[in-house]
């Protein structure tokens, strides 16, 4: 069986043993390498169109990320807060802030708004025009992670300005504007 075809042939008396050393061994045509195919335009066009759902998908995945680290982050200033934040409940006395561009108003007893004075205590934002208080230790824990939620107090500066006329006069921290 595992006789050739030639051997086979010869053996049945069908060709003769000259014949089958004339014949040369065909061999498979070689194609070019220069006439090998080129991609077609569809081939590239799906190409490119997968190139950029991928950076779109990439792009799209960096957001989510972002996003996920913002709420986490969110979640984490808002439990500092809710474990540590100073009852006002009682708080009768006005306490007048800037937030942004806007004075916004608070109530505090008159100790809480002694320690704002002080700066013990500082003025958390959270969403929708939401302000706690809390002491300063966990103030600075809320700006490691975002200092935009800390309301910054500007108080007068220790160092006046040159022009200002009212350089000499220092403005009293009990001061109800």
């Amino acid at each position: 069986m595992s006789n050739s075809l030639k051997d086979q042939l010869l053996k049945a008396g069908l060709v003769k043993k000259q014949d089958v050393k004339k014949q040369p061994k065909k061999k498979a045509p070689q194609v070019a390498k220069k006439n090998r195919k080129k991609p077609s335009e569809n081939t590239l066009r799906t190409q490119r169109q997968m190139l950029d759902k991928a950076k779109k998908d990439k792009k799209l995945n960096e957001q989510k990320r972002i996003e996920a680290e913002k709420k986490a982050l969110f979640a984490q200033i808002k439990q500092l807060v809710n474990g540590s934040k100073v009852n006002r409940k009682d708080g009768e006395k006005s306490y007048n802030f800037t937030f942004g561009k806007k004075v916004k108003t608070i109530y505090v007893t008159d100790e809480q708004h002694a320690q704002l004075s002080k700066d013990q205590l500082v003025i958390i934002h959270l969403d929708n025009d939401v302000f706690e208080l809390v002491p300063k230790v966990v103030a600075t824990k809320i700006t490691e992670r975002d200092a935009t939620r800390v309301v910054v107090n500007e108080q007068a500066d220790s160092n006046p300005k040159e022009d200002d006329p009212y350089a000499d006069y220092e403005i009293p921290d009990d001061l109800m504007w």
